[in-house]
Parts: C-alpha cells; sequence; structure tokens
C-alpha cells in the first residue's frame, strides 16, 4: 500500500510565530527592566512599545489560529467544503489586518519619538518629521482600506451577502506593503548621518549603527510581503491555503520583528546587569573598581545623554532629559569640542570619570 505524503507548510508558520514571539517577548522584558534600572518612570514611547507588543500578541496568536481549519495545506486535503474555508480565511484575515496595523504602526511611532529624543537638536529633526507624517498618512490609509473594502463589511467574508466589494481582497495588503517599505528604509538610514560624525572608532559606530539598524530585519519582512504579494497575483490557479502561507510567515515576522526593534536600543543596562550576574557565577566575586564604575555612570545625573548635535544658532546650552529616556541608549556622555558644538561618545568600554579642566565631564 502506497502512501502519499501531504504537503504541508504549517511547521514553518509555527517555527516563524514563535521564534520572533519569544524574543520579541525577552526584548521588551529587556527593556522595561532597563527602564526601570536608569529611570524608575515609564514614558508614553514604553506604554506605546508594550501596546505594539499586544498588538503583535494578538496578530501571532491569529496567525497560528488560522491553522485549525487548514492554513499551510493544499486546500484538497482539507478536510472541509471550499465555502467554508473561504470564509475562515477572509473572516480571520479581516481581524488580523487591524491587528498588523495597530502593532507595525504603534511600533513605527516608538521608534519616532526615540528618534526625536534623541536628534531633535540636530539637522536630522526634518526627516524624523517627514517620517512621522508619513507614518501617520500610512496608518490612516490602512483604516480606511480595511473599513471600506467591501459594503456591507460582512461581504468580506460572505460572498453570497447583498451588497459589493469595491476593492480586492489582496490590494489592501498590496498597496500598504510599499509604503510600509519605504517608510521602514528611511527610519533605517535616518540616524545614520548623525552616527557618521560622532568621533569615535569605526568599530564602536558599527556597534552602534547595528543597535538603531534592527529596521533592517523589519525592512527584509517587509520587501518579502511585496514579493510574495506579485506572485499570488501572478499565479493562474492559486492555492489559497497553501501558497498564502508565505505571505502569513512574513507578516508575523514583521510585526514581532518591529517589536523587538523597538526595545534593541535600550537593552544595554539589563544586559550589562545579566552580565556582571554571569560573572559573579564564574569568577566567585566582581572587582570593586567595576561596581564604583558602574555605579558612577548610572547615578550621573547631570550629564546629558542624548546623541547629536546643537545648530550653532540654536540653544547655547543642551537641556537636561530629566526622564533620562536615552540614559541607557548607548551609555553617552557629551565632549565639547573646539567648535563649540556637542558630540556624544560612547562609553561602552570606558570608564566614567571628572575632569577639573572647564568643569566638564570627560573620559578617562
Amino acid at each position: 500500500m502506497q502512501h502519499t505524503m501531504v504537503r504541508n507548510r504549517q511547521p514553518e508558520l509555527y517555527s516563524a510565530a514563535i521564534i520572533t514571539y519569544t524574543a520579541a517577548a525577552v526584548a521588551l522584558l529587556g527593556r522595561l527592566i532597563a527602564r526601570r534600572k536608569t529611570v524608575r518612570v515609564l514614558t508614553w514611547e514604553d506604554y506605546l512599545a508594550m501596546f505594539a507588543f499586544f498588538m503583535g500578541t494578538g496578530f501571532t496568536f491569529i496567525s497560528l489560529f488560522k491553522m485549525r481549519w487548514g492554513l499551510g495545506l493544499p486546500i484538497k486535503d482539507i478536510n472541509m467544503s471550499e465555502d467554508l474555508i473561504y470564509y475562515h480565511y477572509f473572516l480571520d484575515l479581516w481581524i488580523d489586518m487591524w491587528f498588523y496595523t495597530f502593532a507595525i504602526g504603534s511600533s513605527k511611532f516608538v521608534i519616532l519619538g526615540l528618534y526625536w529624543r534623541t536628534f531633535s537638536l540636530s539637522v536630522t529633526r526634518w526627516p524624523i518629521r517627514v517620517l512621522g507624517a508619513g507614518s501617520v498618512c500610512w496608518f490612516i490609509v490602512r483604516i480606511f482600506l480595511i473599513t471600506l473594502e467591501c459594503q456591507p463589511i460582512e461581504k468580506f467574508w460572505y460572498p453570497d451577502l447583498p451588497g459589493s466589494c469595491h476593492i480586492p481582497p489582496m490590494v489592501p495588503l498590496f498597496a500598504s506593503s510599499i509604503p510600509h517599505f519605504a517608510l521602514e528604509v528611511g527610519i533605517l538610514i535616518c540616524p545614520l548621518y548623525e552616527i557618521s560624525r560622532l568621533r569615535i572608532q569605526p568599530a564602536q559606530k558599527c556597534a552602534l549603527g547595528a543597535m538603531f539598524g534592527a529596521g533592517a530585519l523589519v525592512c527584509c519582512s517587509a520587501l518579502n510581503s511585496i514579493v510574495n504579494c506579485i506572485k499570488l497575483n501572478k499565479m493562474p490557479n492559486m492555492d489559497l491555503t497553501y501558497d498564502a502561507i508565505n505571505d502569513q510567515i512574513w507578516a508575523v515576522c514583521d510585526v514581532n520583528i518591529a517589536s523587538i526593534a523597538t526595545s534593541l536600543p535600550f537593552l544595554r543596562p539589563t544586559l550589562r546587569s545579566l552580565n556582571n550576574a554571569l560573572r559573579k557565577l564564574t569568577n566567585g566575586s566582581s572587582t570593586t573598581t567595576a561596581k564604583t564604575n558602574t555605579m558612577h555612570c548610572e547615578n550621573n545625573t547631570h550629564t546629558l545623554v542624548t546623541i547629536g548635535s546643537v545648530p550653532r544658532k540654536g540653544r547655547s546650552r543642551l537641556p537636561i532629559d530629566e526622564e533620562g529616556s536615552t540614559a541607557e541608549l548607548s551609555g553617552e556622555v557629551y565632549a565639547n569640542d573646539k567648535e563649540g558644538s556637542y558630540q556624544s561618545i560612547p562609553i561602552h568600554t570606558l570608564e566614567c570619570g571628572r575632569s577639573a579642566t572647564k568643569g566638564h565631564d570627560t573620559l578617562q
């Protein structure tokens, strides 16, 4: 007796969802721990990051829940009528489009809020404003596309219901993917100019760029979503439940990686504490010097810890960020150069110190 092997792509979706969601949960937990260690007060960015994660949780759950009726299997192998399959597919699609919109939109605003706190005194503030306006437009367009896709809305998953669907089901996904990709590319390259101006070693620049560069993975997932939409539209005989799973895989990666990107710049204090704990376990004790320097760096509230430069015709003094939203960003302090501008210097591997020269904080 010959047994035909059933094609099954559900394990791919399981892996993509569970791995990225677990990483997003760990990143958010690390962010909250770091914020408590540094500023002890959560800001609107932190609450918005949590909201984005919860929306991503809903999207991940819906993605896995879709497999209950056979997503990832060839439609001919599903023990269900095609009408019922199409009903489940488009109803779940309509629901997860809402979760996707709020998760991705919130993640964009969290990153842009971080950029604004960090670069608002530099020339980069104008690109941030443009990206912010573009993100608002993207969010509004997504809402309108989902809401106006069919009239009445129920016709989207009840094709026999009286009414009309002016927008094909794939258009909202494809039409929003291109501006989403463009915005993510803009968000990715936005801080590169200021990072390139820092007077630090190339290796440190790369490390600082990588801290902001988690959005590159979001760009990759968004680009793959566009490619999959094009392929699906060109397929003459598309198997809806089997071929369309590619879009679901990349979408769930997109949502969770975007959540990771919002938390990555804040993980340094948590990772540093974890590293110290591991050293205690392996070495049995830690040096007093390391403890003293760590406490001095974390408790020095008189040092502005923001990346960027002040326009020469702007403020003569840099404002103090009382909430310290970027205090844990990369452990930076400002140094005054000979031209009167301010540059931030990462102190990831350097020691904090005080210099009597001109009363400025310096590095030793």
